[in-house]
């Protein structure tokens, strides 16, 4: 393995009292060390030299990316730093043990990495590359996903965070939101960025390299400087181990497929109006006649609107097992397995409201919510009705957050029902007389014939109502008959009396709603 000379000189006994000078390039580029017996004029890229400092020649040919480690003193070290990097040993050593010295430390580092060469070619287990690495950082490491959930984390077990509470959490357990929320903040989503980042993450600062897969973000792998602190050193090798957990999960990425990734498959092919592709069928057919869902649509509406989907994703499928999340048109859309909400004598809706309640409170989102249903080949209808719940949900009660859409089902019917006319197109000569009157009078005939219909025509129960005597009411519905001109004991008439009053109202509060 080729090493820099960071890296070396990190590892020289301080005994030495060596001093890294020159050049200094942070890439694996340094073959074993080689003697410099003054005979070549030349120093080669990729090479590193041992030399005395009297040996040195005055103005040899340098080219990029080498490296000297000089011991004793020297009248032409300046011209070597300004082209090359150097190791300054001013203690004296004679150059054999010197050697040996170095050629221990490419042993550590060639055993390191012949170690994870072999993780990726048996187990590919994330786990035990971290693990083999703990001598190399002397730090807890860790690994997320794409979707901020542990793949792995090794040396843990002696420390007691609170702020990380790292030490007992799973593979598959998401970051703490506390957490996530800062890991965000000081990585400024930055998911493209290539080379490894210092950062100051709560009470340590940490190292912290992105991974890809394909040229896409695929998860993060961090080291925790919780026992010694960062150095240069730590830099490429963070790097390398980065890059052999890549290898890892695209290995373990392609020979994993489950019934949940493909049943979210068939769930977002389904709602897109896709055909069912037939390799996705047997899923249908292992859960077509077993498992009743109802779908969710989520929309944020706050600070967290930039909260990572696949975290929400993700802790929407461990709250509620056998269920799918994914994103779709903007949105979070998931199909949650009733059987996850299944409580003696309460219906599935009253308990996702209880148990999602946290959630909203604490990211502040809004959520449509449709009816069960057990065939899946016709989620995009219940999709279409959770999309019906949030929208009208957001536009009549903004306050309210949890949206179901048979609360909203009559105002859905209706709104359609009108399609691109306005309610007055729909009204009888005698629904305009009525209104002709409310706009010059005190007194609103169309509210009192709401009143009167909604009470089923009792005059006792819409007086009440109205808060006004019986006397007075009788009049006046004989005044609305007479300007209706229509037999209201045709329930016919009623309805649509009744459709076209509710359509009335749905229209004003659209028009007092103010703009956002």
């Amino acid at each position: 393995m080729k090493l820099n000379t960071d890296i070396i000189s990190f590892n020289l006994p301080g005994s030495l009292a060596a001093e890294i000078k020159g050049i200094r390039e942070k890439t694996l580029h340094l073959g074993r060390p080689e003697y410099y017996l003054g005979e070549e004029q030349s120093f080669l890229s990729g090479h590193l030299y041992i030399a005395k400092g009297e040996h040195l020649p005055s103005r040899p040919k340098i080219e990029k990316g080498s490296a000297v480690i000089c011991v004793g003193d020297s009248l032409y070290l300046p011209y070597y730093l300004e082209r090359c990097g150097v190791i300054h040993v001013k203690s004296k050593i004679d150059l054999p043990r010197l050697f040996n010295m170095l050629t221990s430390i490419y042993n550590k580092y060639d055993q390191w990495n012949e170690e994870l060469v072999r993780i990726l070619n048996t187990s590919a287990s994330v786990g035990e590359m971290l693990a083999c690495s703990q001598e190399i950082f002397k730090n807890p490491i860790f690994v997320l996903n794409a979707s901020f959930q542990y793949i792995a984390h090794s040396g843990y077990s002696s420390l007691a965070s609170a702020e990380w509470n790292i030490a007992s959490v799973k593979q598959g357990d998401e970051l703490a939101l506390p957490m996530l929320s800062k890991f965000l903040e000081l990585r400024e989503l930055s998911t493209d960025v290539k080379e490894p980042m210092l950062l100051n993450l709560l009470d340590s600062s940490t190292l912290n390299v992105n991974l890809f897969e394909d040229g896409a973000y695929n998860g993060c792998l961090t080291i925790d400087y919780r026992h010694r602190p960062y150095h240069a050193a730590d830099y490429a090798l963070a790097e390398h181990l980065a890059r052999m957990v890549e290898l890892a999960l695209k290995k373990y990425s392609s020979a994993a497929t489950n019934e949940r990734s493909a049943l979210r498959h068939v769930f977002h092919d389904v709602i897109e109006g896709l055909p069912i592709a037939p390799g996705q069928r047997w899923v249908l057919e292992a859960v077509q006649r077993t498992r009743v869902y109802i779908c969710v649509k989520i929309q944020f509406s706050s600070r967290l609107a930039q909260l990572p989907v696949g975290y929400m994703c993700s802790a929407l499928e461990k709250e509620f097992p056998k269920s799918v999340a994914f994103e779709y048109d903007g949105a979070i859309v998931s199909f949650i397995e009733t059987q996850a909400l299944r409580n003696k004598g309460r219906n599935c809706h009253q308990v996702l409201r209880e148990r999602i309640t946290p959630l909203i409170s604490s990211m502040n989102f809004d959520i449509g919510v449709s009816d069960p249903f057990s065939d899946i080949y016709g989620a995009q209808l219940y999709y279409l009705q959770a999309c019906a719940a949030l929208e009208n949900g957001r536009l009549f009660e903004p306050q309210e957050h949890f949206y179901l859409f048979q609360n909203y089902a009559l105002t859905e019917l209706i709104i359609n029902a009108l399609g691109k006319l306005p309610v007055e197109m729909y009204f009888t000569d005698g629904l305009r007389r009525l209104a002709r009157h409310d706009l010059s009078s005190a007194v609103s005939y169309i509210q009192t014939l709401r009143a009167y219909l909604e009470n089923n025509m009792s005059i006792s129960k819409t007086a009440r109502k109205l808060f006004i005597n019986r006397s007075t009411l009788i009049e006046r519905i004989s005044r609305i008959k007479r300007d209706l001109n229509t037999d209201l004991s045709d329930p016919d008439e009623r309805l649509r009396f009744l459709i076209l009053l509710k359509a009335l109202d749905i229209q004003n509060k659209l028009q007092m709603k103010p703009e956002q």
